[in-house]
């Protein structure tokens, strides 16, 4: 991990400058300016990361929501955010792995007049963070976190969540599923060299689900989950309900991270056609919308046996569908077919595979994951590439 954090801050001592089209700039560079050529140069990288396309319109979404707040950055890079919060009256815990970039921050903040709203932490390993004292309102993740690998995210996510406050806020910028696809699903040691640079050690896609995953055991409320930038970025804004479940003991969060794979499990046909192709399953609908095409059994995997189970729990199925045709709606059921235990999502025929969750609105661990028509007049065929039960975060 030490190695990983290294290699890492040699990296991002090299930030971005502003906006998209600004490029990057290393802060030890920056160091040596003036106080007036800091200043100077810091609010023309301003004023370039204030564009509406870049981080102009979560400011103003969130404008004064942080007003006698007290937030935590997780990457605090030139301090951009940090200072424009600070002025509409947060309170900002600017963290780094990077030391020169800490000291520029703390510079600019002196030198604007906003030292008394301000905290800095470096973070030399992810126990570091238990450093922060008293409670936190907001995690303000923006593209940082998705640039280590999943467990060591985790970690720092976990120390994070026991100084939350109860109804606090998780926000958090990452690339999205789509992003890593169409980049061509890369390992993540090489996804990052596409999106930042050569010297990026690692990038993993996220989404909403995944986000939760690393949050998990908390219980969290989405409020955000939104793409900006073209598809370039995702955003997802969380009230964290509980913060931390202590009624769960190591093992029972541990069992509850567990995953099944679903495409080996028996099928049922109805009334279009399912069937194994190697490691996927395809199928077809040529009858009328809203038919049942056919379903997998759920209720065949002895996973949910496994977990320990109490009211809070729900279940999910994460699926890679690629539809060359039509449209196709998926949905949890219980032993009937009309039975709906989840929200129905429906895909319409795009030339990549597509991600999607399923999620149980109940205790009951799901019997069936159910298949059918959602094309009005014409026919719908695809294959699931992959799809895994797990218990939702």
């Amino acid at each position: 991990m030490i190695d990983f954090l290294d290699i890492s801050r040699e990296k991002w001592r090299e930030v971005p400058a502003g906006g998209d089209l600004v490029g990057r700039i290393y802060s030890t560079d920056l160091l040596k300016s003036s106080d007036e050529a800091l200043l100077e140069h810091w609010h023309a990288m301003d004023r370039a990361a204030s564009d509406a396309n870049h981080r102009g319109w979560y400011q103003t979404l969130y404008n004064e929501s942080f007003a006698g707040r007290r937030v935590i950055e997780v990457g605090s890079g030139l301090g951009f955010d940090g200072v424009y919060f600070m002025r509409t009256g947060a309170r900002w815990i600017f963290t780094d792995i990077v030391k020169d970039n800490l000291t520029y921050v703390k510079r600019l903040v002196d030198l604007l007049g906003l030292s008394a709203q301000a905290e800095y932490l470096w973070i030399e390993t992810p126990e570091t963070l238990e450093g922060v004292t008293g409670t936190i309102d907001v995690v303000w993740a923006n593209g940082s976190l998705h640039h280590a690998p999943f467990e060591i995210a985790r970690k720092e996510t976990q120390i994070l969540l026991q100084r939350l406050t109860p109804g606090g806020r998780w926000i958090e910028l990452f690339y999205p599923y789509e992003r890593w696809l169409r980049q061509g699903k890369l390992p993540f040691s090489e996804f990052g060299k596409l999106t930042d640079g050569e010297r990026t050690p690692w990038a993993e896609w996220y989404d909403v689900e995944r986000i939760k995953q690393r949050l998990f055991p908390a219980t969290t409320t989405t409020i955000l989950d939104y793409k900006f930038g073209g598809g370039q970025y995702g955003w997802v804004d969380l009230r964290v309900d509980a913060p931390v479940r202590s009624n769960l003991s190591a093992s029972e969060i541990e069992a509850r991270h567990h995953t099944a794979d679903i495409l080996g499990l028996p099928t049922q046909t109805m009334s279009g056609q399912i069937k194994q192709e190697g490691t996927a399953l395809a199928f077809q609908c040529t009858v009328p919308i809203w038919y049942f095409v056919g379903r997998i059994e759920l209720k065949a995997s002895d996973f949910a046996s496994r977990v320990p189970i109490d009211k809070g729990i729900r279940w999910a199925v994460d699926l890679e569908v690629s539809l060359s045709s039509g449209s196709a709606g998926f949905v949890l059921t219980g032993e009937d077919s009309l039975d709906f235990i989840s929200r129905e999502l429906a895909l319409d025929a795009r030339p990549a595979p597509q991600r999607l969750t399923l999620v149980t609105d109940k205790p009951d661990p799901p019997k069936y994951l159910l298949i059918r028509n959602a094309a009005y007049g014409g026919t719908t065929s695809g294959v699931l590439n992959s799809g895994v039960l797990r218990v939702a975060a």
